[in-house]
């Protein structure tokens, strides 16, 4: 019966210790991407990470909630909430190719820029889920599909809804940044 307990107590200390060796391997990739993030800014680092969301939908807040915690383990709110990315609202990539068309023809000034305005079918779903996929990142299948839809909620209603002062401050924030990191806004921008 003793030899059973010591087994059994191995084993407990043994488990704890890859636990406790796997959070700590989590947590320092999530230490890894941050530095990233910082060595490698973008110009949508510079906005704001606060946004007012009391005027959206109640589960859409809960998306921004999500993620000014989660996302900012390896990046400000900032990066996202700023970055010229639309993502067209529909549940099918064909309801989404509908509503890019219809705006190819209704408001063709969208897609003159693609550093201010980059509208793709999908596009937000990939950035979640390649971001999920990061060392360290703890954000759960369900946590991932509420800031995926408010990044979509977002970019429709706050970039599109108010065109002119979106495309004003993403400009600005672009020559900004050309001038405080040209290299990067080089490499990033230029073609």
């Amino acid at each position: 019966m003793e030899i059973f307990k010591r087994i059994a107590a191995v084993m407990v200390a043994t488990t704890v210790a890859m636990l406790g060796a796997s959070a700590g391997a989590a947590d320092k990739g999530g230490q890894d991407e941050k530095a990233k993030a910082l060595a490698n800014p973008y110009a949508n680092d510079s906005g704001s990470a606060a946004l007012d969301v009391s005027g959206y939908p109640k589960d859409t807040q809960s998306g921004y909630a999500l993620l000014s915690v989660k996302c900012a383990k390896c990046h400000t709110a900032a990066r996202p909430l700023n970055s010229q990315f639309v993502e067209p609202e529909g549940a099918s990539p064909g309801a989404q190719d509908a509503a890019i068309a219809a705006l190819k023809k209704d408001r063709p000034e969208l897609f003159r820029d693609k550093k201010v305005w980059q509208i793709e079918a999908g596009i937000w779903k990939r950035y979640v889920k390649r971001m999920m996929s990061k060392p360290g990142c703890d954000i759960s299948n369900p946590e991932g599909k509420k800031i995926y839809e408010f990044l979509v909620y977002h970019s429709n209603h706050h970039k599109l809804n108010n065109q002119k002062a979106w495309a004003a401050a993403r400009r600005k924030s672009l020559e900004d940044f050309r001038k405080s990191h040209p290299a990067r806004y080089k490499e990033l921008y230029e073609e």
